[in-house]
């Protein structure tokens, strides 16, 4: 195709069709313009790609669990026995798995202590995903004190 700028004739760059295949087996057809950016990536090939997964191992029991890609299922107990079962994105701060709890009857949200792998989980801008939490994993929660 060939345009014209500034009196110029200039030939655009042609298109080409890649193909990006997720960690479930989906695969994701682009069209792109074959320019110096896309000509760069096939020269370096795979050993300069990245790839980054987040949740359960490709057929993996907690893969199969989940119905929907990026959607965790956890469960909360707390030290009295009682549990709430909790549904959420991966990209979900642990402020917004702290909102959901209290939302089925639990403590407020600035009283709720979450643990998980022995560690205690930060509500600020960390995500589930953040603490690599999985589909079927306990969090546990311990009230926290008032400082009255």
């Amino acid at each position: 195709m060939e345009t014209q700028r500034a009196g110029k004739k200039r030939t655009r760059s042609s298109a080409m069709e890649i193909s990006i295949k997720t960690v479930k087996g989906k695969t994701i057809n682009l069209e792109v313009d074959d320019n110096s950016e896309t000509i760069d990536l096939k020269i370096h090939g795979p050993t300069r790609q990245l790839v980054i997964r987040l949740g359960p191992e490709p057929g993996s029991d907690s893969d199969q669990d989940s119905d929907e890609e990026g959607v965790i299922r956890m469960i909360i107990s707390t030290l009295n026995g009682k549990t709430y079962n909790v549904k959420v994105k991966e990209t979900e701060t642990i402020a917004n798995v702290k909102t959901k709890i209290h939302g089925q009857g639990g403590p407020p949200v600035d009283e709720q202590r979450l643990m998980y792998e022995g560690r205690q989980l930060i509500d600020n801008w960390r995500t589930v995903a953040h603490y690599r939490v999985k589909t079927g994993s306990t969090l546990v929660m311990m009230s926290r004190l008032c400082g009255c």
